[in-house]
């Protein structure tokens, strides 16, 4: 495992939150009763989608999660607590927020911008590499980016007035793509672009590797639909060429501008808050983080049925330089949280381990679904339910360990459709955080979606009915 980064500083359409009941909350199949006065209706815009015009959470894409604006939110809401010496009401400044399924950072660059400390467990090698990168840009030296970016500008407008200039770079070998993922054309300007970035220093390069990954796809043969597939799949036509540098210089002269702003952010707030991120699975925490030291986690674990973090970020990961195999992406799968279905499938069965009787009779129930289809029908995605409510248990027992009394945990769930049957998700995650001591505060609707129910993995045949899906913010708190 790498070591933690660790650093202290010097200086879709809009969709309304909803409650879900005023004060009750039906739970797998009984009511409980919602703490008054914690339930919010003003999380703002909690779409992932919304960062793509946020400072900062621009920088680089990811498939899930939620923007900025929700997180600093939930941050505000539920840090309550007078910041010394700030002249307003704010969090504590010795305040400690966690996220443990970090991503690109959108928690715990909010939890900076307020001038709190933050902590964060990240497996994804690229995604771990964004929120490094955010993170300690409130030091870089923008004289320094500058200059780079500049110098970046005439070298690659030289490169390309220069046909026989051979790149000393090479593709990644370990990279497998069902058609060229880049054209000639296209692949030349980018390992061109890789031979200017071998030259810059360590921090100034990692800059430069998350603006490149963050607009790869762009010019390559593949788009997001919203997982990652060739465009002609998608009836979209190949990219033959396309103007890299300008791409890339764009993005950049981005990064150079949020870069500024957050760090007049953190000058102007006389702000030094800590952070530490840690490239490991949560549940390998042990030790890592003090327990009862925690006042809030804002989170969102992998959700269910969803096959596509590994699949989605494959291009970054390879391209810079992050993995060099295959069977590097193995460990994310068997780190991930809920693992994948592919990876529990053909297992003997799985039991549930918290007690939810109304959960184990769908299970049951499941199973019994497209038997000869064997790990292919019900009993594969039977295995994969249990194996993800499991290891909602596994993170509400570490949380109750970790956040002190009066800490909450505001955690963003979907529910899913699998071989026909509802899975309400945030329903399940309530009753296992009761039946982990932690007591259910509310549960709020974020927004709407659209998918299918999946009936068969094997060919990925999906029922004609559509079913709404849903993301739900659950709010738990250590009394």
């Amino acid at each position: 495992m790498t070591a933690p980064a660790r650093h202290t500083r010097n200086a879709p359409g809009r969709a309304a939150t909803q409650v879900l009941s005023n004060n009750k909350l039906a739970i797998a199949g009984r009511q409980v009763t919602l703490t008054p006065g914690y339930v919010s209706d003003s999380y703002g815009e909690a779409a992932a989608s919304h960062n793509k015009s946020l400072s900062i959470h621009r920088w680089s894409p990811w498939i899930a999660g939620f923007s900025g604006e929700f997180a600093r939110n939930a941050i505000t809401q539920y840090l309550p607590f007078p910041r010394r010496g700030a002249g307003r009401a704010g969090p504590d400044e010795n305040s400690l927020v966690l996220d443990p399924f970090a991503g690109v950072g959108t928690t715990l660059v909010e939890a900076n911008r307020l001038g709190i400390d933050a902590v964060g467990f990240e497996i994804n090698p690229f995604a771990a590499l964004v929120c490094k990168v955010k993170l300690g840009s409130g030091d870089i030296s923008l004289g320094v980016l500058s200059d780079s970016i500049d110098e970046y500008g005439d070298f690659i407008a030289r490169a390309e007035e220069s046909p026989d200039l051979v790149p000393l770079s090479s593709p990644p070998p370990g990279f497998k793509s069902r058609i060229p993922f880049l054209s000639p054309a296209v692949e030349r300007k980018v390992l061109l672009t890789l031979d200017y970035m071998n030259g810059l220093e360590p921090r100034i390069g990692e800059i430069f590797n998350v603006a490149l990954s963050s607009v790869i796809v762009e010019f390559s043969n593949y788009s997001y639909e919203p997982s990652l597939g060739s465009r002609p799949a998608a009836g979209k036509s190949l990219v033959h060429d396309a103007d890299v540098g300008k791409i890339l210089l764009a993005k950049l002269g981005q990064i150079l501008s949020d870069i500024k702003e957050f760090q007049s952010e953190l000058s102007s707030g006389n702000l030094t808050p800590e952070w530490r991120l840690h490239e490991r699975s949560f549940f390998d925490s042990d030790g890592i983080i003090r327990p009862g030291s925690v006042d809030l986690v804002v989170t969102s674990p992998p959700y269910m049925n969803n096959y596509h973090y590994v699949r989605n970020s494959r291009p970054q990961l390879f391209w810079s330089g992050l993995v060099e195999s295959t069977v590097e992406l193995k460990r994310l799968e068997t780190d991930n949280f809920g693992k994948y279905w592919q990876t529990v499938r053909g297992g003997p069965p799985i039991q549930l381990e918290p007690k939810l009787p109304n959960l184990e009779e769908t299970i049951g129930v499941m199973r019994s679904v497209n038997e000869s289809k064997g790990v292919y029908g019900g009993t594969g995605w039977a295995n994969y339910v249990a194996t993800y409510m499991n290891d909602l248990d596994r993170l509400c027992n570490r949380l109750g360990r970790l956040l002190r009394p009066g800490g909450s945990a505001v955690i963003v769930v979907g529910n899913s459709m699998i071989q026909g049957k509802e899975i309400k998700v945030e329903e399940y995650l309530c009753r296992i955080g009761e039946l982990q001591g932690l007591s259910v505060l509310g549960v709020s609707k974020l927004r709407d979606r659209v998918g299918s129910s999946i009936v068969n993995s094997g060919s990925r045949l999906q029922t004609k009915r559509k079913s709404t899906l849903y993301d739900a913010a659950v709010v738990l708190r250590r009394f």
